[in-house]
């Protein structure tokens, strides 16, 4: 789209894409100037956009080979009536609004409202104690912004105290016991999805390695009692009374070596995913915060504080779907390899 005579959603002007610095909202799409842009610092429509606000033109586009009367009756856009005015008016026709005035007020309250937004968030946001001290927006630690790392992790203070901690002193090794537990649900979770599916991936590999063992025992400790249980407490009782600790140490017995290893590499997966975690979190984070600071990087107005903020609170933050995708794929996928590997072997 040429944005042929839309307005500005800065200045309110006409834009002429022949003549004009035209730049795009990559949240909502709205066009303005670039030095508007770098005048206000943030998207006119930033207020609207966690409404799922997307721009949309206001002036039909011109005919093939327009006439005089035509290119002069589609002009410039009163943002203030939204009358349509001669392409080289100062002032509305309709309301008498000066152009020029109108988008430096425009300007000046967009300033007011960061610095508003920026004011609201010093008296709001948290106070950390890393190791003994105290640290808030406005701080740094480790070269970084606070402001910046808390947005991105998130959650209750004590954890993101915790987190900051170990931020700082930057261990190659560290011990997260969610991450240790949880293994690759607790990597999707965070939106670390490259060692999730590393993981993930390692999982179903000791799985279908030890596919046959797991169907041994599973029969020898269930049988078909759990899919023709009529009721949850049926399917409860039968549950706990397959994984009575002599049925369980019967099934160590006869296979002892494959369960065995079967249980140490699981074990040595979940200790490399509790000693992994924090350092690739951090690593994580780190790289977010410098994604925000490349468009920009030395502006440091409360326009572009706000800007970096809401891109870093959505790089960051949870993921709530892929854990529960991750644990379907996990459930599902080794049955379906196998049955693919038993039908190519017919």
């Amino acid at each position: 789209m040429r944005y042929e005579n839309e307005p500005c959603t800065a200045c309110g002007q006409a834009l002429q894409p022949e003549t004009d610095d035209i730049v795009v909202c990559p949240e909502c799409g709205a066009p303005l100037h670039r030095r508007c842009w770098h005048e206000a610092g943030v998207c006119p429509c930033a207020d609207k956009h966690g409404e799922g606000f997307v721009w949309a033109p206001t002036v039909a586009p011109p005919e093939p080979e327009p006439s005089a009367q035509e290119e002069n009756r589609l002009g410039v856009i009163c943002p203030n009536c939204g009358e349509n005015c001669p392409s080289d008016a100062l002032r509305c026709e309709n309301c008498g609004a000066d152009f020029e005035d109108f988008g430096s007020a425009m300007r000046l309250r967009f300033e007011q409202e960061q610095l508003r937004r920026e004011q609201y968030m010093r008296e709001n946001f948290p106070v950390y104690t890393v190791n003994g001290r105290s640290v808030t927006m406005g701080d740094t630690l480790a070269g970084q912004p606070v402001e910046e790392i808390a947005l991105q992790l998130r959650g209750p203070r004590r954890a993101v105290s915790r987190y900051l901690e170990r931020f700082e002193k930057n261990a190659r090794f560290g011990w997260n016991w969610a991450a240790f537990l949880l293994g690759p649900y607790w990597f999707f979770f965070r939106k670390l999805y490259k060692p999730a599916l590393l993981l993930a991936a390692a999982f179903i590999a000791m799985t279908l390695a030890f596919a046959s063992v797991n169907t041994q025992i599973h029969d020898r400790l269930f049988g078909d009692r759990l899919v023709q249980a009529e009721s949850v407490s049926e399917l409860v009782n039968v549950f706990f009374e397959g994984v009575r600790p002599e049925k369980l140490w019967a099934c160590v017995r006869e296979n002892p070596r494959p369960i065995v290893a079967n249980l140490a590499l699981q074990l040595a997966l979940q200790v490399l995913a509790g000693l992994l975690a924090d350092p690739l979190l951090r690593r994580k984070v780190w790289e977010n915060i410098e994604y925000a600071h490349e468009d920009g990087a030395t502006a440091d107005g409360p326009g572009q504080r706000f800007g970096r903020h809401q891109l870093l609170i959505r790089l960051g933050g949870f993921s709530l779907v892929t854990p529960v995708l991750c644990y379907w794929a996990l459930q599902l996928l080794p049955e379906m390899i196998m049955k693919a590997i038993e039908r190519l072997l017919k």
